[in-house]
């Protein structure tokens, strides 16, 4: 598999940065194929930021499920995995969060990449 375009490795971490416009779906289906491409190569931290990606509004519950359990999937139990979206789009019950993590993927949402990152990196998070 190729690297998507926009995926960087940088120092004990890699990178997605999403954008373009349209629906959540095809959004969430090259987020998808980010992380199995990490997956793929090993790495195991990966900070997705989604913040570029428009023309959708915030997701349902619904939706929020169905990408926590495909990110989840998509990712195993090998990964941690930060997402950064704009702050409108932040559930603050962190709903898909819990999804994903039930499944066994270490994750967590973010509207500042500062703050992803430094979750992202601090080997403490690994504990939640």
């Amino acid at each position: 598999m190729e690297a998507p375009k926009h995926f960087e490795v940088m120092e004990g971490y890699c990178c997605y940065r999403l954008s373009g416009h349209g629906p959540l779906a095809e959004a969430a289906g090259k987020v998808i194929d980010a992380i199995t491409f990490a997956r793929q190569q090993r790495m195991h931290n990966l900070l997705i930021d989604t913040t570029n990606w428009t023309g959708h509004q915030s997701p349902d519950t619904l939706e929020r499920y169905t990408w926590g359990q495909a990110f989840a999937q998509a990712a195993g139990s090998t990964m941690k995995l930060a997402m950064v979206v704009r702050p409108e789009m932040v559930d603050p019950e962190n709903f898909e969060v819990t999804v994903a993590r039930n499944r066994g993927l270490m994750g967590h949402v973010f509207d500042c990449e500062k703050d992803a990152l430094a979750w992202l990196l601090d080997p403490a998070s690994d504990e939640g």
